[in-house]
Parts: structure tokens; C-alpha cells; sequence
């Protein structure tokens, strides 16, 4: 009589809520977090595959925790999916935040989308694949960027409180010996702001005031080994580093530029700008994906990193969290994985790289570095008119190719050949060299080409599902951590779709 399945009737087919219910425990099961329990000790625990499958059901829903406890509370689809009972309460939106953290800490962040995996192989669906592709797209941070004044001013906040957690006298006297008040860092000091010289000025008055703050810590003994403290202090001692200069005379003064690895906000220091494009900025965070390149392409690794950092350098971050069988022997990206330093770091783990060569300017009607053949067996290299030059190592490590005079000078390729004032050719050879030789000729292949040119884009419909339909676009969480669960889950959201499929096709 309380059965949620039998009153609501037949779920919707090919629905998420269908195939938790029909399915559910081959996804998630009890004994997948067995190491996140104690069998004797603490109160007995809401099931954690229950749990679990709450969690897909949120990022499926693009739901906060609490809209998702009333939707366990009153929606017939979510206590049907689930098992449950018409009268089963749901539970206090804290309980799924502990869940998340106990994933964290066991390491079992992955579990969602190692589970679809699992299942996926089981299926049949995915057979050792011998190529995957490798994509990124950016995941907006969760928190505010800030302006320099409002990220030192809430930097020295930050510090008073953890001295006023351990002392409150001390930190009322650490506030009164600063200039300005700080009980709302948000609201900037009374300046005028849009004209440069006034503004600048108010700049090096605030520094100097996280100047004083940061000094009364150091002064204070032993203030500085509290953990909320040292760690509050190496924040804003690294705020002011990455905007100000100090002159001969002890002063913070603004330098000009800005650092690409810049802490833009104090509430997730780990956000970063990122450049998704030329004229295309971002903040936050940067999701990269490998994906397999089988009849239905699954998901296989996903991983998240500030998004300052480079495309290509995660490729080796997505292999590495792989299980060794699973590993592919290809991947195939676009040109941000096909620079040298990837491509070695690649060989490495005996993974090969199909990948276009970044482009580099060159002069129309002049003679590129691939229109010289680099014997490197031999260490000479040949230039189109037939002139060779050995290859030499330089006391610094670089390798350089050095043409003769008596070769340039009386060439008919001089002027193609030859940059204005320079009497020879110089060559110099990456020290990835040999894996850039490999990666021309593979390119010269029309087969290969035309098979890099089909099958890449296969990625960009997978990374649109899980940034767009389930959520991914826009980080939930503070921190790192927290995103790459976020971007785990909901990649196993992505692979539970023709996973779905397949068990339905099986069962009919």
C-alpha cells in the first residue's frame, strides 16, 4: 500500500529514475564504501549506496542539497528510483555534505564514474580501447573574484580572526594597530578611486597596513605555529607579493603586469583566470576529459586543475589515474597536446600522441624548420639546397645546427633562407626533437589525418553533456577536490546514458 513503484506506475523509460530502480544496485552498492565505515564504532549510518544514489540524482536535477532532501521528501519519481517507502522522511541536507566529505577522505571520489566503468566492461562496451581523446573546457569557480584592495583587505581579516580564535586580546590589538577597519572587508576605502596617482597612493597605504598585520604576527611568539594562523599568514604574505614590490625604503608599491598563476579570490584561493581563447577569459577552474574511442564513447578519466594551467600538461595526469589495463596506446587532441613536452612526458608511459604541431609564425616565402631534413641518428641536418651541418650540444644543453658561411653565402635560397643581417643559418633543435620528427611524418600521412579529423570532435559532445545537461559548467564547491568530485559524478551521469541504453536493450 506504501510503495512509491506501485503508485506512481512505470517510471519514465530511458530515464535516470528508471534505471536506479531497475539497476541501481549494479551501480552503487553498500560495500563499494566499505572503507569509509566502522562496523564497531559511531551510530548506525544511512546506507551509502542510498547516498550515493541521492547524489546522482541531485547533479542530474541541478539541485542544492536541499532542494534535493524535499524532493526525497515529496517527489514520487525520487522514492521509486530509490526503493523507498511513500511515507520515508528524507533526511537533513547536512547528512549528504558529511557524505561528500567522508568520500574525500577515503579517496573514493572516483567511485561513481570507476562504477559505470565497471559496468560498461561487464557490457561489453568497452573493450581495452587502444585510442582515447583528450579535451578540456573550462568550470567556472564557485567564489567572487576580488580586486587587489578587497583580497588584501579580507586577507588581513582572515588573520585576525584566526588570531582572535586563539587570543581574542591579541587580536583586538592587532586591529587597533592597523590603519583601517576591517569588520567589513568588502567596503574599500573612502579614495578617489578613478583618478591613477590617488588610487595608487591608496594602494601602498593598504599594503603597508597587511605589512603591519603580517609583522605583529611574526613578532608574536609563537602565534605563527597555529595551523589557521600560518596558514592565514602565508596567504596574505602571498597577496601582497604577487601585487606589490617593496623599494629601498621598505614600501609596497603596485608593479605593473600581472602573474598568470594570480590569486584572484581569498574565499577559494586555488581559482585562477584562465584563457579558454585569445579573447575568451574565464575564472575558476579547468576540466579536462579522456574519452573512449568506441562505438558509444564513455568517459574514462576526468580530472580538474586551476585554469591557469596549459591543456596538454593534464594529458598525463588523465593516464596516470587509470588503471593499467585501460590505459590506451593513442590519444588523440587537438594542438594543445601536441607540443614536444607532452608528447615526451606521453612516451614515457607508452602512450603515443596524434596530434596537430602548434604553429609557429613564419614569414610568408621563407624557409620554415620542417623544410629541413634532421637526421638525428646521424646528428647532421640538410637544408633544401643540399648543404649540411652537424648537430652540436652547447654547454647549456640546447642543440644547435650552424651553417657553414662559405654554404650561405653564395646560395640561391639566401634570401628565403636567411633572417636580415644574419650571415648563416642557425638551427636549434627542441629537446623533444625525435618525438616532433615522429609526429610530422605521422601527419603526413592523409589517412591518419583524415581519421584525427573525424574522430576528435567526438569528445566536444561528451564535454557539452557534462558541462551543460548535468551541471559541470559551473563549480558547486570551494577547492580542487571538491570540483574533480563534482566533475567525477557527473561524468558518471554521462556514461550511465547509453549504459542505460544497452541494459534496456538487453532485458527487451
Amino acid at each position: 500500500m506504501f510503495d512509491a513503484a506501485g503508485l506512481v506506475g512505470p517510471l519514465p523509460e530511458g530515464s535516470l529514475f528508471a534505471l536506479l530502480a531497475e539497476h541501481g544496485e549494479r551501480i552503487v552498492r553498500d560495500e563499494d564504501f566499505a572503507e569509509c565505515y566502522s562496523e564497531r564504532m559511531g551510530r548506525p549510518s544511512i546506507a551509502p549506496s542510498l547516498l550515493a544514489k541521492i547524489l546522482l540524482l541531485e547533479y542530474r536535477c541541478g539541485l542544492s542539497d536541499e532542494a534535493a532532501m524535499e524532493s526525497l521528501e515529496w517527489d514520487l519519481r525520487w522514492k521509486a528510483a530509490l526503493g523507498l517507502a511513500v511515507d520515508h522522511r528524507s533526511f537533513h541536507p547536512t547528512t549528504l555534505t558529511k557524505f561528500r566529505a567522508r568520500l574525500l577522505l577515503h579517496g573514493k571520489e572516483r567511485l561513481a564514474l570507476e562504477n559505470t566503468l565497471r559496468l560498461a566492461e561487464e557490457l561489453g562496451m568497452l573493450d581495452a580501447p587502444a585510442e582515447q581523446i583528450v579535451d578540456s573546457t573550462p568550470m567556472l569557480g564557485a567564489a567572487a573574484t576580488q580586486d587587489t584592495v578587497r583580497l588584501v583587505r579580507h586577507g588581513v581579516k582572515k588573520v585576525i580572526d584566526a588570531v582572535a580564535a586563539v587570543d581574542a586580546e591579541a587580536a583586538a590589538a592587532l586591529d587597533s594597530g592597523l590603519e583601517f577597519d576591517y569588520r567589513n572587508p568588502n567596503v574599500k576605502p573612502d579614495c578617489r578611486w578613478r583618478i591613477k596617482a590617488e588610487r595608487e597612493r591608496m594602494l601602498t597605504r593598504v599594503a603597508q597596513d597587511a605589512e603591519r598585520a603580517l609583522a605583529a604576527v611574526e613578532r608574536a611568539v609563537g602565534m605563527l605555529e597555529n595551523e589557521a594562523i600560518g596558514d592565514a599568514h602565508r596567504l596574505l604574505r602571498e597577496l601582497i607579493g604577487q601585487d606589490f614590490d617593496v623599494d629601498e625604503d621598505g614600501i609596497p608599491r603596485l608593479h605593473r603586469g600581472t602573474s598568470s598563476d594570480r590569486i584572484i579570490s581569498t574565499v577559494d584561493p586555488e581559482m585562477r583566470h584562465g584563457h579558454k581563447s585569445k579573447h575568451q577569459r574565464f575564472d575558476g577552474y579547468k576540466l579536462s576529459a579522456a574519452a573512449s574511442n568506441t562505438p558509444e564513447p564513455l568517459i574514462v578519466a576526468v580530472d580538474v586543475a586551476p585554469a591557469s594551467e596549459q591543456d596538454g600538461p593534464r594529458a598525463p595526469a588523465l593516464i596516470d589515474i587509470q588503471p593499467p589495463r585501460r590505459r590506451p596506446e593513442v590519444i588523440l587532441g587537438d594542438t594543445a597536446y601536441g607540443n614536444g613536452p607532452v608528447r615526451a612526458a606521453l612516451a614515457e608511459r607508452d602512450v603515443q600522441v596524434l596530434a596537430p604541431l602548434p604553429e609557429t609564425h613564419i614569414r610568408e616565402g621563407r624557409l620554415a624548420k620542417h623544410d629541413f631534413q634532421i637526421d638525428l641518428d646521424a646528428d647532421t641536418v640538410t637544408c633544401p639546397a643540399g648543404h649540411s651541418a652537424p648537430i652540436r650540444a652547447m654547454p647549456s644543453g640546447q642543440r644547435w645546427a650552424v651553417f657553414a658561411r662559405s654554404a650561405c653565402g653564395d646560395c640561391q635560397l639566401k634570401t628565403r633562407c636567411l633572417a636580415p643581417r644574419s650571415p648563416v643559418r642557425k638551427l636549434r633543435l627542441a629537446a623533444e626533437e625525435q618525438f616532433l620528427l615522429a609526429a610530422r611524418q605521422a601527419l603526413d600521412d592523409p589517412a591518419r589525418v583524415e581519421h584525427l579529423r573525424r574522430t576528435r570532435p567526438r569528445i566536444e559532445r561528451l564535454l557539452g553533456l557534462l558541462a551543460h545537461r548535468y551541471g559541470a559548467r559551473k563549480s558547486r564547491y570551494i577547492g580542487t577536490r571538491k570540483a574533480r568530485l563534482q566533475a567525477a559524478w557527473t561524468a558518471a551521469l554521462v556514461n550511465l546514458n547509453p549504459i542505460g541504453h544497452s541494459l534496456v536493450a538487453q532485458t527487451t
